[in-house]
């Protein structure tokens, strides 16, 4: 079975401009990626994004055409770093 998708997890570095964040893996099940995230160091944030296969997901600003960032994209927040532990 082809895939239309895969989950990836980002570090979130929390630096000023974007792109501010990294990947550091890739799955084809949420729940992968999600156990794989619960196993990481805390001293990070993530994020989890549903990255679309063979599909352009690029957002360009409407007024001047700038590549801005992504369209389409599930996307969930891990904070771990500011957790009281």
């Amino acid at each position: 079975m082809v895939q239309d998708a895969v989950w990836g997890i980002f570090v979130a570095n929390g630096g000023g401009r974007f792109p501010n964040f990294f990947p550091i893996a890739m799955y084809t099940s949420k729940e992968q990626a999600i156990e794989e995230i619960n196993g990481l160091p805390r001293n990070v944030n993530y994020h989890l994004l549903r990255l679309p296969v063979n599909c352009n997901f690029a957002y360009y600003h409407k007024k001047s055409g700038e590549l801005v960032g992504m369209d389409g994209i599930d996307h969930e927040h891990y904070h771990f770093k500011d957790e009281e532990r």
